[in-house]
């Protein structure tokens, strides 16, 4: 059967053509390093590296908001440990007043120690983050938690939950705490009650040591449970830690498994792109050769 000069030249054109394609879809691979570029390319691929980006997202969100967790934690560990510093010291002071032997300077020298120290726990039990955000108002930031009332004492105006972030499927992590729960009415009544007991003096209040004794036992209940909320900052920080190197081996597994579905061979494609290329010049000699065959070369 004779094949005509137009079957000829369309069946060279379609091969001139799919050569062509091939040749430009290497190069495209070998631009972008990638193996699937489009879905076409590999689709059982392409669907499960859809699934493993997925994941990888979530879990690169997750390493995210555990290291703002971690950094929101570790200011709020520092300010608990400053606090529970400056009520050991309040508590070295209410100490001092007991002395029976002080006079009424003495203890006004206190007293103004006393009050200072005071103004050293709000300002502290007011920490905020690096963003401005107050960390003992619960999920109220955007207020100071505490208000000084009086010479000794303060009210809380936060509320009484706690601002949780996702650090882990399924997990929520409290990074704000409920500062009524850390610094608690019982601490600020017993500070109250020093200053008090300072300003009468032992000549002026029967009770002044019955006062003081009542006072530090209110401090040391106020230090014990500031000590528990610490522990329990120290026990997320932990968990914070444990997570992050997960998260971060995950991340590992998540990039290898998605250069396994789609990234390039990059030795495999550059030898099948000079055969390509080799192929498509032989083509198109052969072509134009073909071309040159007509009726006329004959006569």
């Amino acid at each position: 059967m004779r094949v005509s000069s137009n079957s000829q030249y369309m069946l060279g054109t379609y091969g001139l053509q799919t050569k062509q394609a091939q040749l430009n879809h290497l190069q495209e691979q070998l631009s972008t390093l990638r193996r699937v570029v489009r879905p076409s390319d590999d689709p059982v691929a392409a669907t499960q590296a859809v699934s493993v980006a997925q994941s990888q997202s979530m879990n690169e969100q997750q390493i995210k908001n555990a290291g703002m967790a971690a950094s929101q934690l570790a200011i709020t560990d520092t300010a608990l440990q400053s606090a529970s510093t400056t009520i050991a010291n309040i508590k070295t002071l209410a100490i001092q007043a007991g002395n029976g032997s002080l006079s009424n300077d003495n203890r006004k020298a206190i007293q103004n120690e006393m009050r200072e120290r005071v103004k050293e726990l709000i300002g502290l039990a007011n920490t905020s983050d690096g963003s401005g955000n107050f960390i003992f108002g619960g999920t109220r930031k955007d207020v100071a938690p505490f208000v000084q009332a009086g010479a000794a004492g303060a009210t809380y105006q936060g509320d009484q939950q706690r601002q949780e972030v996702p650090i882990a499927s399924g997990r929520e992590l409290p990074v704000t705490e409920v500062g009524n729960d850390i610094f608690t009415p019982g601490l600020w009544t017993s500070l109250a009650k020093l200053d008090t007991a300072l300003t009468q003096g032992p000549g002026g209040s029967p009770t002044y040591s019955a006062d003081l004794h009542d006072v530090m036992s209110g401090l040391d209940q106020g230090l014990a449970t500031l000590l528990a909320g610490q522990a329990s900052v120290g026990g997320r920080q932990q968990e914070i830690t444990s997570l992050q190197d997960l998260g971060e081996s995950m991340a590992v597994q998540y990039a290898s498994q998605m250069s396994n579905l789609v990234d390039l061979d990059f030795a495999k494609a550059t030898s099948e792109f000079q055969m390509a290329m080799t192929a498509l010049q032989t083509s198109q000699k052969t072509y134009a050769q073909i071309g040159q065959l007509t009726l006329f070369n004959h006569i």
